[in-house]
């Protein structure tokens, strides 16, 4: 885009979709960035957004803390941050997702099986059934531990609900000292069986922002089973991965790496609250 180069409103909307905004949260703050604060019905009458969309996307951009509600419960007024903080925001995420990418190149680009170790193997693997399958079969195999950024797929009523793997997860620890750090993305449904998690010391981090979670990653002892995003319809799908089995630690250090990154980058970790008297 040149410096130079004047657009109009609704080519500045589309220039902040490719930055990750939806049609109507880049209506809403489009509006609200001209007129600085407004009510939610004067922003559905400026932007054109339908009302009680306009309260969708008030909430994704207070959540993103691109803009403010007036400190009243019934007819508040919403006003917009000064730009240059919103894009200092975006840049940053930006960022952060290039560092991302830096640290999967090197990875990938390592990933090989020694020719002097014969053991060693790196699968490909396919379909969510066969996923599922080598997820409880890792976690069962395990000795020493499991770290695992779960997709939302995994815990979705839709695809199969989320008993499974927090079960496996939970009766693993229970009867076991391993290590069990997980990373996933909270919601109520999730809450009681959360608490009964953190109760045996499984140490969990809950996964922040809007973004779609690009990979799912997990590492037990000397293997780990790395899944990517296929597509995102009604929900986001983790159908397609790499397995490397029996690996050494060479082989795995990277990943270690990678998951330490995210869980202290993009998740905030979740603790049991003490009940005051």
């Amino acid at each position: 885009m040149s410096n130079a180069k004047k657009l109009d409103e609704s080519e500045i909307e589309v220039a902040l979709q490719t930055l990750g905004f939806t049609k109507n949260d880049s209506k809403v703050l489009l509006t609200l960035c001209k007129f600085k604060i407004l009510s939610p019905a004067d922003i559905a009458k400026y932007s054109g957004v339908d009302r009680a969309r306009v309260y969708d996307s008030l909430n994704r951009l207070i959540e993103k803390g691109f803009i403010q509600k007036e400190p009243i419960k019934r007819g508040a007024n919403y006003q917009v941050i000064p730009i240059e903080r919103i894009f200092k925001v975006i840049r940053e995420e930006y960022k952060a997702k290039i560092e991302d990418t830096l640290i999967l190149e090197k990875i990938i680009s390592e990933l090989k099986i020694d020719k002097e170790e014969s053991e060693p193997r790196v699968w490909s693997i396919n379909s969510r059934s066969k996923i599922r399958k080598k997820v409880k079969e890792l976690i069962s195999s395990a000795n020493e531990r499991v770290f695992f950024i779960i997709t939302p797929d995994l815990l979705m009523q839709e695809l199969g609900g989320y008993d499974w793997v927090l079960k496996e997860l939970w009766n693993k620890k229970f009867s076991s000292d391993i290590q069990i750090v997980i990373a996933l993305k909270y919601n109520e449904l999730l809450k009681e069986e959360i608490k009964k998690l953190l109760k045996i010391s499984i140490n969990i981090h809950s996964i922040e922002g809007d973004n779609v979670i690009p990979f799912g990653l997990l590492i037990t002892d000397n293997e780990f089973l790395l899944t990517t995003l296929d597509s995102v319809r009604e929900a986001p799908e983790y159908t397609s991965g790499l397995w490397l089995e029996n690996g050494t630690p060479k082989q795995i250090v990277g990943y270690e790496h990678l998951f330490k990154h995210f869980i202290t980058s993009e998740c905030k970790i979740i603790q049991l609250t003490p009940i005051k008297n």
